[in-house]
């Protein structure tokens, strides 16, 4: 009776250790290798429109506004990515309002058409010219959002609204998005669930919460100081604090210019794995064309998950970009660009697209983005569509 009693046990032990097993695993059918999972993210910085952006956008003979032309070279580089991310700096308040840019930006709203064709998944809505029409304005902006499919977070029409924070499951993997704006240009804000504020309490509380049920938490805060290519020691602690409480990737905006981007090993009680920091990913589109400010970058993110592992960032990558402000018959002409591209077109094509000037802008962009963002020397001759960040 002993020895049966002995096999039944030694069997149940084998068969419940072979389970878990499988469970850590995530055993495919026939394999006995565990299933990776791989998500990719596509993110830019700042989308801002001032009004020699509009206006350039204005058909007199159908008072209409087409800026379909701004993203098209670019979109490409958007393109089976699994979700497309920006910070959308500017609020849709209606053409009643009359259009406006800075200090309070109100776009038309066939800005979204270009947006939409572009591929942009995700926006984050919370930075400081949120409020730049109002109360009335912001929501109008969420609306316009929705209706063009375009999910959103950051400002909210209602507490109840504001207490849902975004989750996307891709590819088997759940991601949590947030975002945070250090203020609102002094506007007041008349509801506490209009505006999501770093406010460290609410922030950590939040993002513990969004921990709880996503294998990713990504969280878009829009703090820094304006035009500093270095992020300040206060925001570094913030970013700390953002990873301490759960987060796997964070990225800044608001300087409108590039800031130095790193992998970070953090631990949420899953096993340490790597997490990512952008600190800035300065401006995707506007009218600030004085340098560094029409230099930016679209960053791309590999998330991979192998068997029940905590997901990790495996691969970071970026496509060096320039803003064109005017073409090559001094024009105003607004077109988002590859700068490899560029660089690499043929002297007559060059001639053809661009201003002499902005030639040899473009080549210092080169130089200012991958040598900056890679923090080593990367000469116009190893020039490369996109460059891959080393751990």
């Amino acid at each position: 009776m002993k020895k049966i009693l002995f096999i039944i046990v030694t069997s149940l032990f084998f068969t419940s250790c072979a389970m878990r097993e499988e469970q850590r695993y995530s055993v495919s059918a026939g394999s006995s290798q565990p299933i990776v999972k791989q998500v990719t993210l596509a993110v830019v910085g700042d989308i801002m429109v001032h009004d020699y952006q509009y206006n350039e956008a204005y058909d007199p003979s159908s008072a209409s506004y087409n800026f379909m032309h701004n993203f098209q070279d670019v979109k490409k580089y958007f393109d089976n990515y699994d979700l497309v991310l920006g910070n959308l700096e500017l609020t849709f308040g209606g053409e009643e309002r009359g259009y406006s840019s800075f200090p309070c930006f109100n776009t038309p709203d066939a800005f979204l058409d270009a947006v939409k064709d572009a591929g942009f998944d995700i926006l984050t809505t919370a930075n400081n010219h949120c409020m730049d029409t109002g109360k009335n304005g912001l929501i109008r902006t969420l609306d316009k959002l929705d209706e063009y499919g375009i999910s959103h977070m950051g400002t909210y029409r209602s507490a109840e609204e504001r207490d849902k924070i975004l989750y996307k499951k891709v590819n088997g993997i759940t991601f949590a998005f947030l975002s945070y704006t250090y203020g609102t240009n002094g506007i007041p804000v008349p509801d506490d669930y209009l505006v999501n504020l770093i406010d460290n309490e609410q922030m950590v509380t939040d993002i513990k919460r969004a921990r709880e049920h996503a294998d990713v938490v990504v969280v878009m805060p829009h703090m820094g100081n304006e035009y500093e290519t270095y992020p300040k020691d206060v925001f570094k602690e913030w970013a700390d604090l953002m990873f301490l409480s759960g987060a796997d990737i964070v990225l800044a905006s608001h300087p409108h210019v590039l800031q130095p981007m790193e992998y970070r090993k953090v631990d949420h009680g899953d096993g340490v794995h790597d997490g990512f920091i952008m600190y800035s990913l300065g401006n995707f589109i506007s009218s600030q064309t004085t340098p560094p400010r029409n230099a930016s970058v679209i960053l791309h993110l590999t998330i991979e998950q192998v068997g029940n592992e905590p997901p990790n960032v495996k691969e970071v990558s970026f496509v060096p970009i320039w803003t064109q402000f005017r073409n090559a018959q001094d024009k105003n002409h607004f077109v988002v660009r590859s700068v490899y591209e560029m660089l690499t077109l043929e002297q007559s094509e060059k001639d053809q697209l661009i201003r002499k000037k902005d030639q040899t802008r473009l080549e210092e962009i080169h130089q200012e983005t991958a040598s900056f963002l890679l923090n080593r020397e990367v000469p116009l001759s190893e020039i490369q569509d996109e460059y891959i960040f080393e751990k």
